[in-house]
């Protein structure tokens, strides 16, 4: 079992300039410094981590930089995050190539998970037919993960075409992708997160453990979530994957909520 960290929460979060103008360069980026993050994570007793596809692009061509900060501190890339808007015919085919990039690249420092958000909300709502592309887009980028060896799993989002449980009900019976649970989106978004992961956990390979405590994201234990309980259902279905601890947008510490987390988990992920 591995148990990650995002590094998303030791900075602020921004997208590319360049998707602005070329679909083929649109990705999450968070603005901070990498060798900080990982070294803060590991201090904390994390053994992996996962980053955006942006940060994990800036070792593109120098991926030795990265792996001898991971191996310095003795933590695994164990997941990448990217985001897309799967809807626009035109602009899949270059959502795809970068999906195809990164996963080669993530491939190389032995990750085992790429995340999948997205499905762009359009500004008169979305139609029937556009869950329809979402499912398409998803099935094809599932493919061209897995032709890497990597495990693709889509993460429902607040912000993205698929937040409430109708919408999660619909992108699953269109596509075949597995299922990563954000806890706290899964609640934002209306549902209940326990029920929600007992009606897909066949589907679940990788779990994203976050707190919610009015509307914002908080350190788990810190929250009014059901995360033990959803621990313990997983654990007594000998749920074998992975999990990662994610506290983006938190407005304290971002160390002090990395560490708490880690000790809300001991006896329940941690011996």
């Amino acid at each position: 079992m591995n148990l990650g960290y995002m590094t998303n929460a030791f900075g602020p979060l921004v997208g590319s300039g360049g998707g602005v103008t070329s679909a083929k360069d649109i990705r999450y980026e968070t603005m901070g410094d990498d060798i900080d993050a990982i070294k803060k994570i590991a201090d904390c007793g994390y053994n992996s981590i996962e980053m955006f596809d942006g940060n994990l692009d800036r070792y593109a061509g120098n991926e030795k930089e990265l792996k001898d900060m991971l191996n310095k501190h003795n933590v695994s890339l164990l997941g990448v995050y990217i985001g897309a808007n799967f809807i626009y015919q035109d602009a899949l085919e270059d959502e795809l190539w970068r999906i195809n990039k990164i996963t080669q690249l993530a491939s190389e420092f032995g990750a085992k998970h790429i995340v999948l958000g997205g499905g762009a909300v359009r500004a008169n709502g979305n139609t029937e037919e556009d869950y329809v592309l979402l499912g398409k887009g998803l099935d094809r980028a599932k493919e061209i993960v897995e032709s890497h060896g990597l495990i693709a799993s889509y993460h429902p989002h607040l912000g993205s075409m698929v937040e409430t449980p109708e919408q999660i009900d619909k992108i699953f019976s269109i596509t075949s992708i597995p299922f990563c649970p954000d806890i706290a989106h899964l609640a934002a978004g209306g549902g209940d997160p326990l029920e929600i992961v007992k009606k897909y956990y066949e589907r679940i390979k990788y779990v994203h453990l976050k707190d919610l405590k009015d509307g914002e994201f908080v350190p788990l234990g810190k929250g009014s979530l059901e995360l033990s309980e959803i621990i313990k259902f997983l654990k007594e279905q000998d749920y074998q994957g992975d999990w990662l601890v994610e506290i983006d947008g938190y407005s304290g510490d971002p160390q002090e909520a990395c560490q708490t987390s880690y000790e809300f988990l001991k006896g329940k992920l941690i011996d």
